[in-house]
């Protein structure tokens, strides 16, 4: 499903996940990051660059904020290797009943799911999640 509207199901259904285009200045670097805020984004695609280039700098990340969570052609084919070809990103789940959403994946071909804040072990973080663990809301 796609966040289609302001309000509504589909909002709640994402809990204020968006989508961000994060690039680094001075290059043609960038990439879409599920994130709540630009900062978040920033971060996650800082950690993704600074594993390669550890001398870029965070202050040399740009981010632009582009719509509802997006799912990548990547993740719809992990997600149909995992036998769940209808999850996208922004689908709300529990895992060992916690609630949280789907964000993206990972080279292990699990899920990368973001706990909600009220969620008691995990809150705010974002975890690899297999697949079985993921319970669809």
């Amino acid at each position: 499903m796609r966040n289609k509207s302001a309000g509504g199901a589909d909002a709640i259904r994402c809990r204020g996940i968006f989508s961000f285009v994060v690039s680094v200045k001075g290059t043609e670097w960038k990439e879409i990051v599920n994130a709540r805020t630009h900062g978040k984004a920033k971060r996650i695609y800082h950690l993704q660059v600074t594993d390669a280039w550890p001398d870029v700098p965070f202050t040399d990340m740009r981010c632009r904020k582009i719509g509802g969570p997006h799912t990548s052609e990547q993740f719809r084919h992990n997600a149909r290797y995992r036998g769940m070809p209808d999850v996208e990103c922004g689908r709300r789940v529990n895992v060992s009943g916690l609630p949280g959403t789907i964000v993206g994946h990972n080279e292990s071909a699990n899920f990368n799911v973001l706990f909600d804040d009220d969620a008691e072990r995990y809150a705010g973080m974002t975890l690899n999640v297999h697949p079985q663990d993921v319970v669809l809301q």
